[in-house]
């Protein structure tokens, strides 16, 4: 939620402020009261969940606010136990079944903790659950903040001795002890509120690295890539500002980037602000997606040298398996008797069949790459030279293959690969003895 050091970290009110960018933010109105602040909103569907607070994050609630005929209706506060208690930093699961939130609430001690811990709630018969403690391996004496389950996995920062900041994210899963994050999420002194996208591309959190502006620190973004992480991107102007912006969230949809930031508030309370996330992205550019974009050009690479090999070995089956989608399915076309012939074969029997040793070499050089991609969806197209040794002036063949490739929890993995080999009468790009090899 909030730095250690602030100890505890609607409608639409239609105030935009515009940046340099052209991005537009947005103010929301969630019924702060005079010395009153609201953060961490959560929107799913027609459901948002978020927090108020007094300053420095006394009297902490819960609110849940309901969409109705394409209106938002008024924050109501959700009763979790003792309303004396402070409870926070709410987030929905996927499902909207499962309220994961940090709550000053009794430990097994029977004693109210000054540092909040880690709590869930559930959806049962029209009601939420009394909290449940969350397992103890997972709690420390210190804060626990920002608690978020996907799925299995639930990401939370805490400032518990040991970590590689003051306040760092962990990642935790069964009744093991968290984890922390490695970089570029923890650098810095503190790094809280990690959050991923709806498509789980992307991870956002906010940091007082070197960099960061005014209030102590800001939101960045980085490229999810199996369980790594490209560089750290600081958000663009107006999202970021002189104010410290924090609790980032991107709605269910994908339309919304929601935050909270002390800007322009002369008590240094927060608000929560939304800005356009396709616009973010868009304004961001290349940089947003190049950590992934050479991660593909890499895998494209490497499934052309996996498929080679020297005389009387077989492909490289280990980089293959990587490679390849367990439903992936491979075609192949050719001319026979001035007839087209096509095939197919499952990921288990192209890989069967490349395991099997050649007395002949293969040798694969990819000449030509094209490539359009959406997202984490990219089609390749490559002309690529097959030799039975590296030296051989002339290829064998040429080949024209067009290859769907997904970025899923894995990485890039090839969903399907349809090779035609060249047509007498069509055009190739030129095949010299001296054309080089890609990747």
């Amino acid at each position: 939620m909030l730095r250690t050091s602030l100890l505890w970290v609607g409608l639409l009110s239609w105030v935009p402020v515009a940046g340099a960018s052209g991005l537009a933010v947005e103010r929301l109105d969630l019924g702060e009261g005079p010395g009153e602040q609201a953060y961490n909103l959560q929107e799913l569907g027609d459901q948002r969940v978020f927090a108020r607070s007094a300053a420095d994050f006394k009297q902490a609630r819960i609110y849940v606010q309901r969409r109705v005929d394409g209106q938002w209706r008024p924050g109501q506060p959700l009763h979790l136990g003792d309303s004396r208690r402070r409870d926070s930093d709410p987030h929905l699961s996927a499902s909207g079944r499962v309220l994961t939130f940090i709550s000053s609430q009794p430990g097994p001690d029977g004693r109210e903790h000054a540092d909040p811990d880690l709590y869930e709630s559930r959806w049962q018969d029209g009601r939420w659950s009394p909290p449940q403690r969350l397992p103890e391996a997972w709690q420390s004496p210190a804060y626990e903040l920002g608690p978020e389950r996907y799925g299995d996995t639930v990401y939370l920062a805490s400032s518990r001795p040991g970590g590689p900041g003051t306040l760092s994210v962990y990642r935790v899963q069964g009744d093991a002890a968290p984890q922390p994050l490695p970089a570029p999420v923890n650098d810095g002194g503190q790094n809280s509120d990690f959050t991923l996208s709806p498509d789980g591309r992307y991870a956002l959190w906010w940091s007082d690295r070197a960099g960061a502006e005014g209030g102590g620190g800001d939101i960045y973004l980085a490229e999810r890539l199996g369980e790594g992480y490209g560089p750290a991107l600081r958000l663009p102007a107006p999202v970021n500002g002189p104010g410290f912006e924090f609790a980032p969230s991107i709605s269910a949809d994908g339309q919304w980037l929601y935050f909270a930031s002390t800007r322009g508030d002369a008590n240094g309370l927060s608000h929560v602000y939304r800005v356009s996330w396709p616009q973010v992205l868009e304004q961001m550019g290349p940089a947003a997606t190049a950590h992934s974009q050479a991660a593909l050009e890499r895998a494209v690479s490497a499934l052309w040298r996996a498929i080679g090999h020297a005389p009387g070995q077989a492909s490289d089956i280990q980089t293959l398996q990587r490679l390849l989608h367990a439903e992936a399915r491979v075609f192949g076309q050719s001319l026979k008797a001035s007839s087209l012939q096509v095939w197919s074969a499952s990921a288990g029997q192209f890989l069967v069949e490349m395991a099997r040793p050649s007395e002949e070499g293969l040798h694969e050089c990819e000449i030509d790459r094209q490539q359009r991609r959406f997202g984490g969806h990219a089609q390749v197209y490559s002309v690529v030279q097959s030799r039975s040794d590296p030296a051989q002036p002339v290829p064998a063949y040429t080949g024209v293959n067009s290859a769907q490739w997904q970025l899923g929890p894995q990485g890039w993995q090839l969903l399907s690969l349809h090779y035609a080999l060249e047509s007498p009468g069509l055009s190739l790009p030129p095949s010299s003895p001296g054309a080089t090899c890609l990747g």
